[in-house]
């Protein structure tokens, strides 16, 4: 018997017969390998049987099958085995016993047991195929009992009677439909289910257009379905069916369940229907706006808004409490400061970012920005701007001649000194307030980005400096110029912040340049930066630079520019409640070009 389960196995695995997936894995348990090896077995050893196994029968009675055909024997499952076992087979054309029942482990299901001649069938050519050195007297046996399986109508029997019975019970293998025989077991492990058509619709979203298709759910042909166009009702009026578009539309005006109905077509008759549908809320209203705890320390505007008038060129500020501060009812972590030396080409802008996770990092990020504003307000005066504009007219642009190197070099040293000398006094004054406080100097953790600018027509040079994520950007119609590099942690969403260990680097955060036909300089935080362009790949795509200038262009050239750029920045992209904080250089004279 070990030989025939492995072989049976085998056949299984290789599956030429094309059997049902589920068949297989039903047969292939090592109970139903070891039954199966039992039953060819046995048909091995008795060819002259019939089947080789059988249930003994009480002697014929005038009306035997009539009762056959009412009463089918009814075994327990011991008894069963016992006599499939014990008793010899019953040599009869009246043969009654259901051999699928009499081996109730290998299929229990009585209507899978009405589909075992096929599979066995099937599975006997296969066998004679691959291994022909079997008995011939198998390929009889099963067919024996494919016949005795037959249901035994009073009708049947007399046709039988009339024949030969090898010859009414013979089935040649080479002539059986095996794809019905397929059809068969795959009928058996997938029964016909209630003849139910589902539907879905996708979900809509309060205040967005809705169209969605009505897609089925069931196993149905969706060419036969034709929907009744003025069947469809909805619970409110802001949906209707689109019969050209074969489509639900509407616009939804609050969240809700909704369940509709509606008629189709199906089988030349016309059912009813219903479908349910989810309108989500516009995320935008699930956010709340709370006011922070009073009587805490540092306490910040959660607005704020700057613009400077020159000759030349606007210097315009805002920064906004995010969402996520909003909802938690928090501070505002940015800040920003933009200054103009009077009756010079000169101006600086910086903003900050205060780390989230730092208590007082809003206080961080002002002490940052202060003190950037009160260094270069002493180190930009008269004497030191003259000096400066000096060199940079004879910086000549794009050049690469000794001169423009030296002075480069020179430009960049002073500058040095004056960011070494910014933070100092950030760290100090930072420590100092940490140490008033009890508390560590990481609770006031705030990035930095200062963009120093000469700012001509023709020439805009620029001196940078950047501690943490966000942009500094050089803009024009042609090119856009990064002009800082982005710190990111071991960690998403990580960066680095002002502290002792920025020191030992500051040089290599220090850039410099010198440029023509520069329309604006943009010093944003991340929470303005990752939204637009997502990735560091994305800040180098030129099409998103003049996406976001083409926005903000118009808000620069209008009256109120500060309070049109404050409104702009309360964008919603989802993922994205950071505090914004944006500052920007721009031409008059592009503004004329815009009105």
């Amino acid at each position: 018997m070990t030989e025939f389960k492995c072989k049976i196995k085998t056949l299984l695995e290789k599956n030429d017969m094309g059997l049902n997936d589920q068949f297989i894995r039903y047969i292939s348990t090592d109970e139903n390998l070891g039954q199966l090896s039992k039953l060819l077995h046995a048909l091995r050893l008795n060819p002259k049987s019939g089947l080789g196994i059988g249930i003994s029968q009480p002697e014929t009675k005038p009306n035997l099958a009539e009762e056959k055909a009412t009463a089918p024997l009814k075994l327990t499952e011991s008894e069963a085995l016992e006599t499939v076992i014990m008793e010899p087979a019953i040599q009869s054309n009246d043969q009654t016993a259901n051999t699928a029942e009499s081996i109730p482990h290998l299929f229990s299901n009585p209507e899978e047991s009405a589909k075992v001649p096929s599979a066995v069938v099937c599975l006997e050519n296969q066998l004679e195929t691959e291994y022909p050195h079997l008995d011939q007297s198998i390929e009889n046996t099963v067919d024996d009992m494919g016949a005795t399986l037959k249901p035994h109508l009073t009708q049947t029997e007399s046709v039988v009677d009339q024949m030969n019975t090898q010859d009414a019970i013979h089935i040649d293998p080479s002539t059986l439909n095996q794809d019905k025989n397929r059809a068969e077991m795959t009928d058996v492990f997938n029964p016909v289910f209630a003849d139910e058509v589902k539907f879905q619709v996708d979900n809509a979203r309060v205040g967005q257009a809705y169209q969605s298709n009505i897609m089925l759910m069931s196993k149905h042909d969706p060419k036969q379905i034709a929907f009744k166009a003025d069947s469809f009702k909805f619970a409110e009026h802001d949906f209707y069916f689109d019969e050209a578009t074969q489509t639900i539309q509407g616009n939804p005006e609050r969240a809700e369940e909704l369940i509709f109905s509606f008629q189709y077509g199906i089988k030349n008759e016309t059912r009813t229907a219903k479908c349910k549908m989810n309108i989500i809320p516009d995320p935008r209203t699930l956010w709340k706006v709370l006011e922070p705890e009073a009587e805490q320390p540092f306490i910040k505007t959660h607005t704020e808004q700057k613009m400077i008038q020159t000759e030349d060129y606007k210097l315009i500020a805002a920064s906004r409490r995010g969402r996520s501060h909003e909802h938690a009812g928090t501070f505002r972590d940015d800040d920003f400061t933009i200054m103009h030396i009077p009756n010079s080409a000169w101006s600086v802008i910086a903003v900050a970012d205060g780390a989230g996770s730092a208590q007082y990092s809003r206080e961080g990020s002002r002490i940052a920005v202060e003190i950037v504003q009160s260094e270069f307000q002493r180190y930009l005066h008269d004497y030191t701007i003259e000096s400066l504009n000096e060199d940079i007219k004879k910086w000549r642009v794009g050049g690469q001649d000794e001169q423009t190197k030296v002075i480069a070099h020179k430009l960049n040293q002073q500058f040095f000194h004056v960011y070494y000398e910014i933070y100092k006094s950030i760290i100090t004054q930072i420590e100092q307030q940490a140490e008033e406080m009890a508390v560590a100097a990481k609770a006031f953790s705030t990035t930095l980005l200062i963009a120093v600018l000469y700012h001509q027509p023709d020439k805009t040079f620029m001196s940078t400096f950047s501690v943490g994520d966000g942009v500094i950007a050089a803009y024009s119609d042609e090119l856009v110029r990064i002009m800082n590099v982005a710190d990111g942690g071991e960690y998403a969403g990580q960066t680095k912040f002002l502290d002792r260990s920025i020191g030992q680097e500051l040089g290599a955060r220090i850039k410099i340049g010198c440029y023509s036909n520069i329309d604006a300089v943009m010093v944003m935080t991340d929470g303005i930066s990752d939204p637009i362009f997502e990735t560091e790949v994305g800040l180098t795509n030129h099409e998103k630079w003049k996406d976001l200038y083409g926005q903000l262009a118009p808000l620069f050239h209008t009256e109120n520019a500060a309070s049109d750029l404050l409104e702009w920045m309360h964008f919603f992209t989802p993922g994205h409640h950071d505090d914004r904080t944006l500052a920007v250089l721009c031409n008059n004279n592009k503004a004329e070009l815009l009105q």
